[in-house]
């Protein structure tokens, strides 16, 4: 059927909130979904209720493989999903009520590829609504790809409805600790126009296990993040040479403002320092804005160890009201 929806689902060891993921997407007012259930190797009972689940509702597919990361599941799910539309949910979060139908007529009403929308963060004893953008508008594809330069909203990957289409061809790069930077750019890059809606239908549940992270893994984000960010810039420009300076002048300021971070480690400043020597030695590239050059010539000069003393290591965040 053409208003066929493919949700896919990732899933590791989430048993705790599982249930409810799955009442929320299977309780839809729009029940022509594909359910796509990837167990990533779960060492608790979530394979267990994916398939006692399944026998339930035959909306619902589920893969069993070896532990890969969500990327790796997501491809795995991406790889067989049939839907002319399609959607991510994160095994430990959860839909609004009756939100499928609604984004489906945005989509349609806006003639558009994409939908985004608002969402919730959810955590332990309260909740934090996150509206960017009030209303209802719609823009031209191009036009929106720039606004990932500056509202790190558009890259997220479970707020929005997409046209499957998009991403034929395209798959999660494997092997990192972020996902969605390197991934949901790649689609709307296809998309002729993306509709805002300030609905929200999302719940982020905020977990004490995606905060508390080792010096290691936070330093590995760190670095996920420099090579996101100048992937982005490069396959963007090959794509449309005419939005180059639209992504050089906030590639050069990303570059300042990661040198900054707190998690840096030697290997993610000398990083940063090739980034910024390569720039500059290639051709074409637009010539900064003088507002940059303060920082730019300190990343390049200042010596990493100095850089590190200057910003100090992060604080560990407080985790009272985080879920476990």
């Amino acid at each position: 059927m053409g208003d066929l929806i493919s949700v896919i689902v990732p899933v590791y060891n989430v048993a705790m909130y599982l249930p409810q993921c799955l009442d929320s997407i299977l309780g839809q007012d729009h029940e022509n979904l594909e359910v796509i259930l990837i167990d990533d190797g779960s060492r608790d009972e979530s394979g267990e209720i994916c398939d006692a689940y399944a026998r339930r509702d035959s909306r619902l597919r589920v893969i069993h493989q070896k532990n890969g990361g969500a990327a790796a599941a997501k491809n795995a799910g991406l790889r067989i999903a049939t839907g002319e539309y399609l959607s991510f949910v994160d095994s430990d979060d959860y839909l609004e009520p009756n939100v499928y139908g609604y984004m489906l007529e945005v989509l349609r009403s806006e003639k558009a590829d994409v939908a985004q929308f608002a969402f919730r963060d959810v955590y332990k004893h309260r909740s934090e609504d996150r509206i960017f953008r009030t209303g209802r508008t719609a823009e031209e594809g191009r036009r929106y790809l720039v606004r990932f330069n500056g509202d790190w909203t558009c890259a997220l990957l479970w707020n929005k409805l997409y046209r499957r289409e998009l991403f034929e061809g395209v798959f999660f790069e494997e092997g990192h600790k972020i996902d969605d930077e390197y991934f949901t750019y790649q689609g709307l890059m296809n998309a002729g126009r993306v509709a805002c809606d300030d609905r929200i239908i999302y719940n982020y549940r905020r977990r004490a296990s995606s905060v508390m992270l080792s010096p290691q893994s936070r330093n590995q984000l760190v670095l996920d993040r420099i090579d996101a960010v100048a992937k982005r810039r490069e396959k963007v420009i090959a794509r449309f040479p005419e939005l180059r300076r639209a992504f050089d002048v906030p590639y050069l300021d990303a570059l300042v403002y990661m040198s900054e971070y707190p998690d840096n480690s030697p290997e993610s400043l000398n990083l940063l320092k090739a980034k910024l020597k390569a720039y500059f030695r290639e051709g074409g590239n637009t010539l900064p804005p003088k507002c940059l050059w303060r920082g730019l010539l300190k990343l390049r000069f200042t010596k990493t160890e100095k850089l590190l003393a200057a910003y100090g290591p992060l604080q560990e965040p407080a985790t009272e009201d985080y879920f476990p």
